[in-house]
Formats: structure tokens, sequence, C-alpha cells
């Protein structure tokens, strides 16, 4: 998918609409691949005003990903539609090529931290229990967490509070 930029050039103002289905396979997001499940839908809007392209593009695909919490495999529906700025390099050639633009809609809709459900109790960071399938382990002390030594001065101050 790609808009001519020649055409845009010669109208200025003018909007241009594409709409089509492109194939991203894997998706590079924080250091790892990502699967991208069927093609992406897109919708993108461009038009040249005062030298410069603006380029709105809407995107609706699905991403494989794993749990921010206990790690289970996810499938995240994306969503997502951005104002996306068009660098001069961008703009050098016949044709402004949609797909980096598409890529980045779809890092854009990303969640942060995915979660498998919204009540995940992700793994235990002392025993490694999968809490949403399993109870703590055998001597485990249910991921409390000993305090911290350099809080001791604050937490005795706390104490002395009527």
């Amino acid at each position: 998918m790609r808009f001519d930029l020649e055409a845009l050039r010669s109208h200025p103002g003018q909007r241009f609409h594409l709409d089509g289905d492109l194939s991203i396979p894997d998706l590079d997001w924080q250091g790892e691949v990502l699967h991208v499940e069927g093609v992406v839908h897109v919708g993108a809007w461009a038009s040249w005003r005062d030298g410069e392209v603006e380029l709105r593009v809407a995107v609706q695909g699905r991403v494989h990903r794993l749990c921010a919490r206990c790690l289970a495999e996810l499938v995240e529906r994306v969503d997502s539609d951005h104002v996306l700025d068009v660098l001069p390099e961008d703009t050098a050639g016949r044709y402004l090529e949609l797909r980096p633009f598409v890529e980045a809609g779809l890092r854009l809709g990303l969640q942060g931290k995915p979660l498998c459900r919204p009540g995940c109790r992700g793994i235990c960071p002392e025993c490694g229990a999968d809490l949403n399938h399993e109870d703590h382990r055998p001597g485990c002390h249910g991921g409390g967490r000993s305090p911290d030594p350099r809080f001791a001065k604050l937490r005795g101050l706390l104490d002395e509070l009527p």
C-alpha cells in the first residue's frame, strides 16, 4: 500500500484515502518479535499541506503476546487510529510506502502490559507457582517480602507518631 506523492503534491489540501489489507507476519516490539495473526486491516488518509504530508492511519489486527504477569499466551486485538509524523526523507521518492506507518500504528495500539484476564494473579516471585492454577508451593511464604533494611529508620519514625 502506498500513496502517490506526485498526486498529493499536485492537489494540495485534498485528502486521499486508501483502504486495504496488509500482511505483516512479524512485528518487532521492544526487543521481541511478535506474531501478527492474519492480515492487518488498514485505512489511511493523506494530504499535502505546507510542503509536508499529513498522514492518518487506522489499523485493526490481532497480535500474539505473553501475559505480563503469568506469561500465558494471549491474542491482543489492536484497533488504533493515529496521526503519524512523516519525515522529509519518507517523501523523497515517488511513493509514500505505508508499511512502516502501519507497523507504527500497530505498535501504538499495543497495551504496555497485556494481561490474559483482568484478575490475573501472576507467578509467585518466591516459589514460581502460577497462582492462576495452583497455590503457593510448600515452604513459600506467599510471596511476602521481608522489609528493606534501608527503611528501618523511617519505620521507627512512623512508630513514634501519635
